[in-house]
């Protein structure tokens, strides 16, 4: 910071010199109390924002496999082939619901009408979701 006797006397007037100095005391302050309420909004939020994504990782749904390859079939290893590939299994007609993925992936259940190997199939499929994949975000939820 440069002190007063710094500055060039061209741009010294003591009369502005007083209402910048309270222009930028103000700037501060407002700046203080933005940074507190962001701070504030910060420490608030994540906690309602875990209790929805409990609620929402039960209620959400994975198409296995994502609409745009509708028509193929899962290998063991969850990669998508196309249909009667060796070691592949025909996916659910319908999106599996997180609450079933989320029993399945944690104590192994299986998925009503599947055997054993076509739900890990499944899960092996899940479990390779990236991000904006559709699935992706009901499955980092759960």
């Amino acid at each position: 910071m440069r002190s007063e006797d710094e500055r060039p006397e061209t741009q010294s007037n003591p009369v502005d010199g007083g209402v910048e100095d309270q222009d930028l005391a103000t700037r501060r302050s407002m700046l203080r109390l933005g940074a507190l309420g962001a701070a504030a909004v910060f420490t608030v939020r994540p906690g309602a924002g875990l209790a929805q994504a409990a609620v929402s990782g039960i209620t959400c749904s994975i198409p296995v496999p994502q609409s745009s390859q509708s028509g193929k079939w899962i290998r063991d290893d969850g990669t998508v082939v196309n249909p009667n590939t060796k070691n592949s299994y025909q996916p659910p007609s319908t999106p599996l619901r997180g609450e079933d993925v989320k029993n399945s992936l944690a104590y192994g259940t299986r998925y009503s009408g599947y055997n054993q190997k076509a739900t890990d199939a499944f899960n092996n499929y899940i479990k390779k979701l990236t991000m904006g994949k559709q699935g992706y975000t009901c499955y980092s939820s759960i």
